[in-house]
């Protein structure tokens, strides 16, 4: 087999990992609302989600944009690691695979500083590889609340360098830069304290504080600085991604206002804050940006749908309606939002496939 076949092997396999990853987290995730679905990753939920599907799909993206065979470690190690957790239930060798991912993903971020060059985006997404690394060695320690912000920290900062990336050609102001720095420099030291409270520092109310005023800080600073936000009402994916990222900022906020509520009313406001980052915010980045990424990935670029805008809409409905059900405790209602998510995502790859679809129609 030549080294090209092999190269598009590792990246098919890559691929096909992340989509059982998110099949089997998804399906978890709606067993805990009790839901007829397979259960097989509900007491994983999160952990696979995290790292089993986002971060596969992180580093085979990063492994592609640098072509190197030894970066399919990354994705394929993170892939593993999903399907050990929720397949075999083997905590231990998914902590174990995620920590090889994390460590051969920090490897890549390096590699492409050294043979490359190293911007501030970079050095961002670096420690957002480490944060995912930290998460994975607090949850290995039997700490699940550092492990679930070392996970968040990770997603959040590579989603803030890449749009921080996009920003490098216009001029912003002074204040800008260094509101930037400050979001980024109170997330990693939310994940330190995290660290420390595992080995009975007493740091939790800290971390909590320092995590969520950072993604206050950078929702707001993404509503004021980033493009997204001024390309609204244009037509075509590039309308399609700018109303994606704009509401996921929206929901970072909110999200980030609920925690800071958590601090005061932990058992509704904090849940519900970690889904609206995790979903409201992770996923309409996924949404916006899968039309970008598709190309580079698959060479195929989808023929644009004005229905791929519909599932950034239900995600949010069904984000308010599980708000509405935590208040009021309903678990119908619970059962209704985790329905919606569900919808939302389906939705979305159903209009991605069948882009993809109209697009080789058309080549062809």
């Amino acid at each position: 087999m030549s080294g090209a076949a092999i190269w598009r092997a590792g990246i098919a396999l890559s691929a096909l990992l992340a989509a059982l990853n998110l099949l089997a987290g998804a399906s978890g995730g709606l067993a805990r609302f009790g839901l007829a679905t397979p259960p097989a990753a509900v007491g994983v939920h999160g952990a696979v989600m995290a790292c089993g599907f986002f971060g596969t799909l992180i580093a085979l993206e990063r492994a592609v944009a640098l072509r190197r065979f030894a970066g399919l470690i990354a994705p394929l190690a993170a892939g593993v690691g999903g399907v050990l957790a929720w397949a075999l239930h083997a905590e231990p060798a998914a902590q174990m695979a995620w920590a090889i991912a994390a460590i051969a993903l920090v490897g890549l971020y390096l590699y492409a500083g050294f043979t490359r060059a190293w911007s501030l985006p970079l050095a961002v997404e670096l420690c957002g590889a480490l944060c995912w690394g930290v998460g994975t060695a607090a949850w290995a320690a039997g700490d699940l609340a550092s492990g679930v912000t070392g996970w968040t920290a990770f997603l959040v900062l590579t989603i803030a360098a890449e749009r921080r990336e996009l920003t490098r050609m216009l001029h912003l102001p002074v204040r800008a830069h260094r509101l930037f720095m400050l979001v980024i420099a109170l997330a990693l030291a939310a994940v330190t304290l995290g660290v420390a409270d595992s080995f009975g520092a007493d740091t939790g109310a800290s971390v909590n504080a320092l995590w969520w005023t950072s993604c206050a800080l950078l929702a707001m600073w993404l509503l004021r600085w980033d493009i997204a936000p001024r390309q609204w009402r244009r037509p075509g994916w590039l309308g399609h991604t700018a109303q994606c990222l704009t509401v996921g900022y929206v929901w970072l906020l909110a999200g980030a206002l609920l925690g800071l509520a958590g601090l005061r009313w932990p058992e509704g406001a904090t849940a519900l804050a970690r889904h609206a980052v995790l979903l409201g915010f992770v996923f309409a980045m996924v949404f916006g940006h899968a039309p970008i990424i598709l190309p580079a990935l698959a060479h195929v670029r989808p023929v644009y749908s004005a229905w791929a805008r519909v599932p950034i809409w239900i995600l949010s409905a069904s984000l308010l309606v599980r708000g509405a059900a935590i208040a009021a405790g309903s678990g119908l209602g619970l059962a209704l939002a985790g329905a919606g998510h569900a919808l939302a995502i389906a939705w979305f790859a159903g209009a991605m496939v069948f882009g993809v679809t109209r697009s080789q129609a058309a080549a062809s």
